[in-house]
């Protein structure tokens, strides 16, 4: 019984020493290399976002510039192309001016000198309407070539285009001088209707057609006129007096029944 209690605290002796000898032995250190030290992390984080800033600065400024650069070029494309439309309208000004100062018609002349400045006054101010500048390029190359019926259509479409109020007061004025030209340059030479359409082609530059009714009705009715010429007056009063013919067909008809009762 004694042996066999001495072996076993041998045994456990064994046992305990052999615990005691495994907790002696050192810690295996950790590979290095496989995690950065805190320190260095830290350093390459901020190296990167500075580097990221510079880099977005740099785009935002390459961005910038290239807009400044295309907003120049293009404002450079609008000055020329809006200096080749004031030197055309300017042309067309010189054009109709000069073709008509060789004639002896003094108010003619003067017509033609204000119609000239107003069209010059109302491209300057259309810049980027297209449309609107193609039917005034168009009007006043009907007016250079004598086709004055579509000359006055095409300037009487100009007051119904969408313009600023400016620019209608303006198409308005060149509508006005328009018709007052066509007028005196077609029928200055109607006999007997002189005084008649002088003051016709007075309003009409003035653009009172209110005043203007009583000689267009008197030259409707009492000479004698082309078809051509009816068709002309049709085209430049229609639109800006309506019902004038009829007026002057009713005046026509009192008047005959006038001469009637005092014969």
């Amino acid at each position: 019984m004694k042996n066999k209690m001495t072996f076993s605290l041998v045994a456990l002796s064994g046992v305990l020493i052999a615990g005691c000898g495994d907790s002696a032995k050192p810690t295996t250190p950790a590979p290095s290399g496989s995690t950065p030290p805190p320190a260095a992390t830290e350093d390459i984080k901020k190296a990167a976002t500075e580097v990221a800033k510079e880099v977005t600065t740099e785009a935002k400024k390459q961005v910038t510039e290239a807009a400044t650069e295309v907003k120049k070029q293009a404002t450079e494309t609008v000055a020329a192309v809006q200096k080749q439309a004031t030197a055309a309208y300017q042309n067309f000004s010189s054009q109709i001016t000069s073709s008509l100062q060789s004639s002896s018609d003094s108010l003619l002349k003067n017509i033609s000198t204000d119609l000239g400045a107003r069209v010059a006054k109302l491209g300057d101010s259309l810049q980027a309407n297209e449309t609107v500048k193609a039917q005034l390029n168009s009007a006043m190359e009907s007016l250079l070539g004598k086709k004055d019926s579509e000359a006055v259509g095409t300037f009487g479409k100009l007051t119904e285009s969408k313009l600023t109020p400016e620019q209608t007061t303006l198409a308005k004025e060149v509508y006005n001088a328009a018709a007052a030209l066509v007028t005196q340059r077609n029928f200055s030479s109607l006999d007997g209707m002189n005084t008649e359409v002088g003051s016709l082609v007075n309003s009409v530059w003035k653009g009172n057609y209110t005043e203007a009714l009583p000689p267009l009705q008197k030259i409707w009715t009492k000479a004698t006129l082309t078809e051509s010429q009816k068709n002309l007056l049709g085209t430049t009063f229609d639109k800006v007096a309506p019902g004038w013919r009829d007026s002057a067909a009713k005046l026509q008809q009192g008047t005959d029944l006038l001469k009637k009762f005092t014969k």
